[in-house]
């Protein structure tokens, strides 16, 4: 009988949660023993742990005035560099198989809860042009090129531009100056792994024996371009790698997620992540229940909350399925307004971050709101389509033309944040949020827009504005 991938929530049977996800990373054997107990509630169902097992703890939270479940106050602890106590979960969630004929059967278990594990997909790199952009090259300046008024960038799409000029429009230069380049910050990148050997990976976080180990990837990998475009803006920032893409599905995240908050647990680091993954398709409600795109509980999406309530930001990238050029990845179920801000690039909680050229201009697969969770989606727009990682003479080479995507906007995004951090070290979620809107370029005159957000992102203006605070 075809068996199915779903994660399994179930009443917890640890005391420490944080201690019993780091024994199952550590050990395979300790991992089932984990998951044996939690699945005994399920005894009978022929339900079988999933190869790539990893029980994941959920701690306690009260549900909001608007029915959505809020993180629990003991997380916010968690940004001081002291360790804190381990905590008790009241849920454990384990990834298992199982026969999609006792699936109703499983539901109808009292304590236990059915959720998808869902493919993720990262934002694929694009085939772009690769020249460089030719005004540059006869020496206009980025700020001539710059356009004040919304238009869009589509197929063949303008060639990108190098580095200097995003730093240029960005105006890092001036943070620079005054001595701050995203030292003492840690960005955590979960993706398909980093290479450490050019980039400044020192820590992050992947099972023994896992395909994928923190610092291991090639540099042509989505990671390392991720990587390369947070340097752009905080060139003395240290790089976390989480390299859940290994096991690229949703319980893959989850454990990611985990780490994360596991390490702030720690030591109060990383200080933000980025993440440039999601879906292609938009599932109906009746084939998918519980769906990361229709359930706003669903343990992802929790997890994603106690981190940012752990003092952590979270930069995702809107996605790639905007009008009218998406990528040809895009079921047409996800393309275009109200239909491609989903998941977890919706909620509330995160940053979600559209993709402008070196003009100013949307680039035409930047994914458009409304969000299906928060209708306010995106939250702003930054830089793509410039030579960071890909490109010639860059560390990838030509893999691919040059960085592209939403995916390479979003570390630009997280870039900025950490340069913020390292001028105003302490700034929770919520101030950094509200540093980055108050510097933003608002091309369309609009409070906010379905393609830009609130504006473009522009780090000086943010800089300044926390100066004057």
């Amino acid at each position: 009988m075809a068996k199915i991938k779903v994660l399994l929530e179930v009443e917890a049977p640890h005391a420490e949660g944080f201690g019993a996800f780091r024994a199952a990373l550590g050990s395979e054997t300790e991992a089932y023993d984990q998951a044996d107990r939690v699945l005994d509630a399920v005894a009978g169902l022929g339900v079988e742990p999933d190869e790539n097992l990893v029980p994941v703890p959920m701690f306690a939270a009260h549900r909001a005035a608007d029915g959505t479940y809020a993180p629990m106050l003991e997380l916010r602890e968690f940004a001081s560099p002291e360790t804190n106590q381990d905590m008790a979960p009241t849920t454990m969630v384990v990834p298992v198989e199982v026969d999609h004929t006792r699936l109703e059967e499983l539901r109808g278990r009292n304590g236990v809860t059915v959720w998808p594990n869902s493919r993720q997909y990262l934002y694929e790199h694009w085939e772009l042009l690769g020249e460089p952009d030719p005004a540059e090259a006869a020496g206009s300046g980025p700020f001539d090129l710059a356009r004040s008024r919304a238009v869009t960038d589509c197929r063949p799409f303008r060639p990108g531009v190098a580095l200097h000029v995003i730093r240029t429009l960005l105006g890092v230069s001036k943070v620079w100056q005054d001595g701050f380049r995203g030292q003492n910050v840690a960005v955590g990148i979960l993706d398909e792994g980093v290479n450490g050997t050019v980039y400044p990976v020192s820590g992050g976080f992947a099972r023994p024996g896992a395909r994928l180990q923190p610092g291991a990837a090639p540099i042509t990998s989505h990671g390392s371009m991720c990587a390369a475009d947070v340097l752009l803006a905080a060139p003395a920032a240290r790089l976390y790698d989480y390299p859940f893409l290994g096991d690229p599905n949703s319980g893959g995240a989850l454990a990611m997620f985990q780490a994360v908050l596991d390490q702030r647990r720690i030591d109060g680091t990383p200080h933000l992540t980025t993440n440039s993954y999601g879906f292609y398709r938009v599932p109906s409600r009746a084939q998918a229940p519980g769906h990361e795109i229709w359930d706003i509980d669903h343990p992802l999406h929790r997890k994603v909350r106690e981190v940012v309530a752990s003092g952590a930001a979270v930069f995702f990238a809107a996605g790639n399925c905007g009008t009218p050029c998406p990528s040809l990845n895009c079921d047409p179920s996800s393309i275009g307004p109200g239909k491609s801000v989903h998941g977890s690039n919706s909620l509330a909680e995160v940053i979600t971050v559209a993709a402008v050229n070196s003009r100013n201009e949307r680039i035409g697969y930047s994914s458009q709101g409304p969000g299906m969770f928060e209708v306010s989606k995106p939250d702003l727009a930054a830089y793509s389509h410039f030579f960071g990682n890909f490109g010639p003479d860059r560390p990838g080479g030509t893999a691919a033309p040059f960085d592209n995507g939403t995916s390479a906007a979003t570390p630009v995004a997280a870039g900025v944040a950490a340069l913020l951090l390292s001028a105003f070290p302490g700034l929770t979620p919520a101030e950094l949020r509200e540093a980055l809107l108050a510097g933003l370029v608002n091309t369309t005159g609009r409070p906010w827009d379905r393609d830009y957000g609130r504006g473009i992102l522009n780090a000086a203006a943010s800089y300044s504005y926390m100066l004057r605070k």
